[in-house]
């Protein structure tokens, strides 16, 4: 009987052991879609390190690490990790608290007294961790009134950053709001320095890197300099560029200056959950102590960005600097943690202005997939390419109609397709959502037109007539026209040309709706948003950011099945990407969702 039952016991244990690795090869073969997806198209390079419940599931090397010299990423490859220097940097200054060496209700001004002495007392410790200071004075943001710094190439000093800050005033009240702030982690290293008696560097090796087992990380340096992932540019297009990194370190130590690799990263994580690093109560502040982002209910704590995933908290932080992005955090309620290093963007972020599209896929596109995966959801893949077999090889062209002022062309050459606008006036593919007419027969529409054959004609007698009685004060005083007339001149110079104007867009309940207007000009389009009210008059209006602009009417087709094509928007200077499905009756082009039909023009 007893051996009856050992038989049966180690047949129960074996198939639960095989369904446990079934499972976990099913979960690693999904993850490892979202990447090849993504690398197929030139959209990740990279390594990836995935664990659940302190076991690696996942973890795999894409791209060039010098694409120069042809050399591969590899699990030792060593990465900027930018901004995810923060955790670290909070990480080292909660060490420094767990001694009792400081507070983090210390104000600042214990330590930079000279620096904006009016408001330094107000800011502590604590607020320059979780982002509350409420300080103008940035690296790598200028915002909307001009203050903040981009940084340089060369070297700088913390006492030249004073001087360049010394004007520097507060934009709310420390503790009370939440604005990103790079310099304010640079304080906190500088801190480190002045409470340590070390230098940022030796002090991150002796706290933080030798205690979690992080062989391979450093601060500015690359302690093996023959697995450096060097920065690259050209993210998403036919071919990688190695970058010259135009950043000194100097601008953003303690904020952006740390190079690692995934698995040290991944010891990181596990040292502080393991109360290697910091008292347990420490560790806690990290994410307890948080400030509002404002935000679909995310927090930031001490080094740590808190939000929500489908339910389930993400706790994480990201990266993004010129050829570089990264992204580290974990997944509590299923024990799993998550590295993505990245050593490549679209374009440098700093000096590339006419480029519209995405500088990273990691943090957004990537890992909003990864852990669709790991909840157990369907990702959205890019779709590959194939080559389809037995399909008819004659060329051909067919003509669809959308409306009767934009057609499509679809043409097969060999073994290639492409898709071409035709219409009156020039358009692109990418831009139709912005460039069909959408007017409707009403009042609505009316008020609409009326503002912009106003604005395109810069007449605006009796535009007045058309505004609720805030807005008449605006549309009807020589001021409020002199601003319009002055934007328009402004769009003049800048975007060329006027050519025509529509409304595309119009949403809303009766009482309360919004009108899109798009204005067409040479070679940029700009749009507006009108608020119209229940008497159809204008109770508002402002920039309309969305609209895009593209130039492209002929953009190549890659064949995913045998009646679906996708167009790579991205390597079309950045735009979005778009499908096509074909069939007897017409064709179908995809944008965000969005089906617009076309049907066959029939042949004259």
């Amino acid at each position: 009987m007893k051996t009856t039952i050992a038989i049966i016991m180690g047949l129960f244990l074996g198939f639960n052991s095989f369904s446990q690795t079934s499972s976990n090869m099913k979960l690693e073969e999904s993850i490892n879609e979202v990447f090849e997806s993504y690398a197929h198209y030139n959209r990740f390079i990279g390594n990836v390190l995935i664990s659940q419940n302190d076991k690696i599931i996942y973890k795999n090397s894409f791209g060039d690490a010098d694409a120069e010299n042809f050399k591969k990423n590899t699990e030792n490859s060593i990465f900027s990790i930018a901004s995810v220097t923060k955790p670290l940097t909070a990480v080292g200054i909660m060490k420094l608290v767990d001694q009792g060496k400081l507070s983090l209700e210390t104000p600042i001004s214990t330590y930079f007294p000279n620096f904006i002495p009016d408001f330094s007392k107000k800011i502590t410790i604590r607020h320059l961790l979780n982002h509350s200071s409420g300080m103008q004075a940035n690296v790598g943001r200028i915002d909307d009134q001009g203050n903040g710094l981009m940084p340089g190439e060369n070297p700088i000093t913390l006492n030249e950053l004073f001087e360049k800050f010394k004007d520097s005033k507060l934009k709310y009240e420390p503790g009370t709001g939440y604005e990103y702030n790079n310099f304010g982690y640079s304080l906190l290293a500088y801190i480190i320095e002045n409470v340590s008696g070390l230098n940022y560097a030796d002090y991150m090796e002796q706290a933080v890197f030798i205690p979690a087992n992080m062989k391979n990380t450093s601060v500015n340096i690359y302690k093996v300099s023959t697995q450096r992932a060097f920065p690259h540019i050209g993210l998403g297009m036919n071919e990688f560029k190695k970058l010259n990194f135009p950043i000194h370190s100097s601008w953003i130590i303690g904020a952006g200056n740390i190079n690692s690799t995934t698995g040290d990263l991944y010891n990181f994580m596990k040292a502080l959950e393991e109360g290697t690093l910091l008292k347990p109560v420490s560790v806690d502040k990290l994410y307890s102590l948080t400030q509002s982002i404002g935000i679909n209910n995310s927090e930031y704590g001490l080094g740590w960005r808190i939000e929500n995933k489908e339910g389930e908290k993400w706790v994480n932080h990201t990266g993004l600097l010129p050829g570089v992005t990264s992204i580290i955090g974990s997944l509590p309620q299923k024990n799993m943690k998550i590295i993505i290093l990245s050593n490549a963007t679209s374009t440098d972020l700093i000096t590339e202005s006419t480029f519209q599209g995405k500088g990273q896929f990691v943090d957004g596109e990537i890992i909003d997939n990864v852990i669709a995966v790991l909840q157990g959801k369907n990702p959205e893949l890019l779709p590959i390419a194939v080559k389809m077999i037995n399909q008819n090889t004659a060329d051909f062209s067919k003509t669809y109609m959308l409306d009767s002022d934009h057609s499509l062309l679809l043409r097969k050459q060999g073994d290639g397709y492409s898709l071409e606008t035709l219409g009156k006036e020039s358009w692109s593919v990418f831009t139709y959502k912005f460039s069909r007419d959408a007017k409707e027969d009403n009042k609505t529409s009316e008020t609409a037109l009326f503002f912009a054959n106003a604005m395109s004609s810069q007449n605006f007698e009796g535009l007045a007539d058309y505004a609720n009685d805030d807005m008449k004060g605006f549309l009807g005083s020589e001021e409020g026209i002199n601003q319009l007339k002055g934007m328009w001149a402004y769009f003049i110079k800048q975007a060329g040309e006027f050519k025509s104007y529509n409304i595309y867009k119009t949403e809303g309940e009766e009482g309360s709706k919004t009108v899109n207007i798009r204005f067409h000009f040479e070679k940029e389009d700009v749009g507006f948003v009108i608020g119209i009210n229940s008497k159809n008059q204008i109770q508002g209006m402002f920039n309309d950011d969305n609209i895009r602009t593209s130039s492209n009417q002929k953009v190549k087709l890659t064949q995913v099945s045998e009646n679906e094509f996708f167009i790579n928007g991205h390597q079309n200077g950045g735009m979005q990407d778009l499908k096509i499905k074909v069939s007897e009756k017409g064709l179908i082009l995809i944008d965000d969702n969005i089906n617009y039909k076309a049907a066959i023009k029939p042949s004259l």
